[in-house]
């Protein structure tokens, strides 16, 4: 049990000099009027003393103590802090404030007796630390005070846990059981034709039905059902910040790769699917393939691990190989040329490669130069920035429409609709007709 040092407040010492000062003028110079004024004063500095020796605080207060609530919350939830002092009171509680984070009382200041309780309420992934707690604990009468500093309490908030609005066919599912729905036939529940009877053909898919009516023995011959592997690779070689004249609050590149990987993992694991993350930047840890909800909890909590980027130079890491049929999700600015080659060699191991476009749409926005004065004083430093940023947004429109020349889809992220196109498409063009080779 820590103890604070408890000092005497600015009105115990007032009542106490103004009480003895009176008291003693009232006998020193025999008026007893002075009495009446100064014995209330001097009668509650004593009730405190009392107070105090009865209470055993001699030695001061016990010290604060902060409660936790929830140490794991989704972007945009909120969790509870409480403090508390027994028997002393709390008279006063001040926590610096946190960007992108609202604390309830405002300002996170308030007054309570005992036991408080602070809200916080964030509006962005990753690690948000509270605190530290200033705190002022006084007695009941308010005679005596102690000041401490609280340790603060870390918050992991993860991505928010959105649902993306598409479907879960994927183009070529690979494994042995799952949600897909295969091309050939064999052992699972969805009905590809009534045949007769072959030798092999399990004796429970009989369809007795049809072997009545037509007197020969027939049997239901089904789709196999499969699972799929969904690696999700993500840029991070460079965090792009929103441009100056955004409004506040817009995502950076690395907060819409966060929030579509997390879409994308929570669609497909919720279907059963294998997810794996590779990371050719060096801001989110590589998660290794897994499935269900332990998975998502594992990917999620890396995710929200994950820092922004310092400026230091790094080099990007290569993905050495992949399994044909993999559906391979790449969220990327696209504003780097070893991204480009990892999606090519992606294509050339024959996997099924979707690009989520993660510029902010902010950055090199033509709009803004409409009516932009033009400044040859040379009185800013980034004054060419936003048609600098113009321009490389129109030349990376060659880049774009180079991969959708190779067949590679690239949509941009704009919320958990933005990839349902993409998988309405590749999900059509896996049961078109195609022309087999004489």
């Amino acid at each position: 049990m820590t103890l604070l040092p408890a000092r005497a407040t600015a009105a115990m010492i007032r009542a106490a000099v103004v009480g003895s000062a009176a008291v003693t003028l009232a006998v020193l110079l025999g008026r007893p009027v002075l009495i009446l004024a100064g014995l209330p004063l001097l009668a509650w500095a004593l009730v405190a003393l009392a107070e105090r020796t009865v209470r055993g605080r001699e030695d001061g207060f016990e010290a604060p103590e902060v409660l936790p609530g929830r140490r794991s919350i989704e972007e945009g939830g909120s969790a509870a802090v409480t403090l508390r002092s027994a028997p002393a009171a709390i008279t006063a509680i001040t926590v610096p404030m946190v960007p992108q984070t609202r604390l309830a009382p405002r300002y996170g200041s308030l007054a309570a007796v005992e036991e408080v309780r602070l809200r916080v309420s964030t509006r962005r992934w990753g690690r948000l630390r509270v605190g530290p707690f200033h705190t002022v604990v006084t007695d009941g009468l308010g005679a005596f005070r102690a000041q401490q500093e609280l340790a603060p309490v870390d918050i992991r908030a993860v991505p928010a846990s959105t649902v993306l609005d598409a479907p879960v066919e994927v183009p070529t599912p690979i494994g042995i059981s799952g949600v897909h729905l295969s091309r050939r036939r064999g052992d699972g529940t969805a009905l590809s034709e009534v045949r007769e009877f072959r030798t092999g053909d399990r004796l429970h898919r009989i369809n007795w039905r049809v072997t009545n009516r037509t007197g020969r023995l027939h049997t239901n011959a089904t789709f196999t059902e499969q699972d799929t592997e969904v690696l999700l690779v993500t840029d991070t070689i460079a965090d792009i910040a929103p441009a100056p004249w955004a409004p506040d609050g817009a995502p950076s590149s690395l907060d819409m790769t966060v929030r579509a990987t997390a879409a994308v993992a929570r669609h497909y694991l919720t279907a059963g699917d294998r997810v794996a993350v590779f990371d050719i930047g060096h801001l989110i840890g590589p998660v290794r393939s897994g499935t269900g909800p332990r998975q998502l909890r594992v990917l999620t909590n890396t995710l929200a691990r994950a820092v922004r980027d310092d400026g230091t130079p790094r080099r990007a890491r290569q993905l050495r190989t992949v399994r044909p049929g993999t559906l391979v999700v790449v969220c990327s600015p696209l504003l780097s040329r070893d991204v480009i080659e990892q999606i090519g060699v992606l294509v050339s191991h024959g996997a099924d490669v979707i690009v989520v476009d993660t510029l902010p749409p902010s950055v090199g926005d033509v709009s803004v130069l409409t009516g932009r004065p033009v400044r040859l004083d040379g009185s800013s430093s980034d004054r060419f920035w936003p048609e600098a940023w113009a321009i490389r947004r129109l030349l990376r429109r060659r880049t774009v429409r180079e991969l959708r020349e190779a067949g590679v889809p690239v949509t941009a992220w704009e919320g958990p609709a933005s990839l349902a196109p993409v998988l309405l498409s590749l999900s059509r063009a896996r049961t078109a007709p195609r022309m087999r080779r004489s």
